[in-house]
């Protein structure tokens, strides 16, 4: 009931807001310079792909340049927490995923998706992928599972704090799996550990890793998905494997607590107007990661915010304990 109330609460102000900016969004001369995207982890993934695409269209939607800045570090919180205490000009926004329920979940920050005013979920992933060398002597999570047991602590599996990753390995352990869990930074360095026999196990988007799926260095066990994507429909789902994993990274829009809501509508219905009219963008995703347009403003967004903090707050205490 309380988290009902609570929701009820934001989606209802995120509504106002939007409403208070109806009259004034066409009219207000907004933007007139360089608009700033911080976008929490570096170049070559899919977070910075997702960020640097809808940059360039918006480019042309707005008339005006979209600088890309990449503040690694923390797991995004160093990026979060620089754009939440930046001046709410209209000009520095924050581009994350749901790594920010996670961090939240980890106690890495002590906010979350409230301590902003939310722009747009613009993005949808076609699932992060279980990874391991193509020597590797496991086909499946269950045979991952059971070599971990027969080789206890042995089996390096790359998890980041405050990452859907460390996500990953808390599930897998909860099936049974004997990890020695290991930070091995961003996910274009995760594939490069991977092939350099530095870590055993990953999970990546298909676009970082989909080259070296097709030379055979790498294989797929599991596609952690909610569905069976259009694009990848031969890579067997956690969940069909008997694992109870199943997300799909949602890639998001933040202004700054008190941005000008008439700011947050523009910008929000140019991000609508490229991702649901923009065929060159379409087309731009799906070749690279195999994604589908998704758009998701004003209560829709904040239900799926939500929803994703419910799903990680669920394992706070054994994150916190874990990162102790």
């Amino acid at each position: 009931m309380k988290k009902a109330l609570v929701a009820g609460i934001l989606t209802a102000a995120l509504a106002g807001t939007l409403m208070a900016g109806t009259v004034m969004a066409d009219e207000i001369a907004w933007p007139e310079k360089t608009i700033t995207f911080v976008c929490p982890f570096s170049a070559g993934g899919d977070t910075d792909f997702n960020c640097r695409t809808l940059g360039k269209y918006l480019e042309d939607e707005l008339g005006v340049t979209i600088n890309v800045v990449n503040t690694t570090g923390g797991g995004g919180s160093i990026a979060s927490t620089e754009v939440k205490d930046t001046e709410a000009d209209g000009y520095t926004f924050l581009t994350f995923d749901t790594a920010m329920a996670l961090n939240e979940a980890f106690g890495v920050t002590d906010f979350g998706f409230e301590a902003f005013d939310p722009v747009a979920l613009y993005a949808k992933s076609t699932g992060e992928f279980v990874v391991v060398r193509s020597d590797y002597p496991v086909e499946t999570l269950d045979e991952l599972v059971a070599y971990s047991q027969e080789h206890p602590e042995e089996v390096n599996f790359a998890a980041n704090t405050g990452a859907t990753s460390y996500y990953v390995a808390t599930k897998l352990k909860e099936a049974g799996a004997e990890f020695n869990v290991v930070n091995a930074g961003s996910s274009s360095e995760r594939v490069a550990s991977l092939l350099g026999e530095h870590i055993d196990v990953s999970i990546n988007a298909m676009g970082v890793i989909a080259q070296y799926i097709e030379t055979g260095d790498l294989k797929i066990l599991a596609n952690l998905s909610e569905e069976v994507p259009e694009a990848y429909p031969d890579y067997p789902l956690a969940k069909d494997q008997g694992i109870d994993i199943g997300y799909n990274l949602k890639y998001n829009v933040m202004a700054p607590k008190g941005t000008d809501p008439a700011i947050i509508e523009k910008l929000a219905a140019a991000i609508e107007n490229i991702v649901s009219n923009n065929e060159d963008y379409a087309t731009e995703i799906k070749e690279a990661y195999g994604q589908t347009p998704f758009i998701a403003i004003g209560d829709e967004m904040m239900e799926q915010l939500q929803a994703e903090k419910d799903q990680y707050m669920a394992y706070a205490d054994v994150f916190q304990a874990a990162a102790e």
